[in-house]
Formats: structure tokens, sequence, C-alpha cells
């Protein structure tokens, strides 16, 4: 064999190993697109969680509703008279330990809302946004209360049920 042969057969058996080389790493860039696309689709790295995969994230608590009171009676400020308020005031958690404590609390949140809404005209009353700003006064005061009470303001919601002036 001359020195020309000796080195085209040398040369040979390279060329299926760069082959095998070569089709090495197309499976192995293949396998690590594979592995990243179902990371993320399984929610590893942020994405939606896949079919049957519960989500990371904790659903929110379910909404607990407490009747702080279904007919409030007050007389409130009224330059021409004595007028009437009459309201329903139903809470609202996510605590469902805290409802124990809105009920023994009850009587403290009640007269705090009395006070309140004693103390409010009949201007204050008369208009949608006279009414939302009470409402918000309202939660403030029950807020302020039972973190006072209970260590935690415990409501998250206060809703008027009924809203009668007389």
């Amino acid at each position: 064999m001359s020195a020309e042969e000796a080195e085209v057969a040398e040369a040979l058996p390279e060329q299926p190993r760069s082959r095998r080389l070569l089709f090495m790493l197309a499976v192995i860039v293949l396998l690590v697109g594979a592995a990243g696309a179902s990371a993320w689709y399984f929610g590893l790295f942020g994405g939606a969680a896949g079919p049957g995969q519960a989500a990371e994230k904790e659903a929110p608590k379910q909404a607990l509703y407490y009747t702080l009171a279904d007919n409030l009676v007050v007389n409130f400020r009224n330059p021409g008279g004595v007028r009437y308020l009459e309201v329903g005031i139903d809470l609202m958690t996510r605590d469902p330990e805290a409802l124990p404590a809105l009920k023994t609390n009850s009587p403290v949140l009640r007269n705090n809302l009395i006070l309140l809404l004693s103390d409010q005209s009949e201007s204050d009353l008369s208009t949608r946004e006279g009414k939302e700003a009470v409402r918000a006064k309202a939660l403030a005061e029950v807020r302020s209360a039972m973190q006072k009470l209970y260590g935690s303001p415990a409501v998250d919601e206060l809703y008027f049920t009924t809203f009668v002036m007389q």
C-alpha cells in the first residue's frame, strides 16, 4: 500500500465518526429543547399548569358572610326635625375563624355603627356617592374595632342590605 492509500484509509473511518458526533449533538439539542418546552408547559418556569396538574397558586378563599344587623335603626341629624335611617348590614370575611369573633363582638360593632350613622346628615345619605362614603367609613370603623378586639381587621367588605330613610 502506498502512502497515499494509507492516508485515504485513515481518513475513511473519520467520516462516520464525525457523522455520529453530529447526529448525537442534534439529538442532544432536541432533547434539551423538548425538556425546556415540557418544563414550561407544566409550569416549572411560570407557565400555565398542564393537563391534570394542580395550579401552584392557592385559589382565593371562599367569601363568608355574617349578618350584623337586619334592621339597625338610628335617628340622624336633620335641621328640619327627626329623621330615621334603617339599615341592614352584612359583613364579608374570608377567615372562617373570624365568624365566631364577629358574633362575640357584635354588640361593640353595632354600637360603633349606631354612633357613626347617627352623626350623618340627610345630605350625606341622599346620594349614591354619600352612601358609598358612609359605607367606607363604616367598614373602617368595623375593621378598627376588630383589630383591637380580635387582633386582625377580619372583615374584607361591609354591605348595606337595606337602606331606608324616613
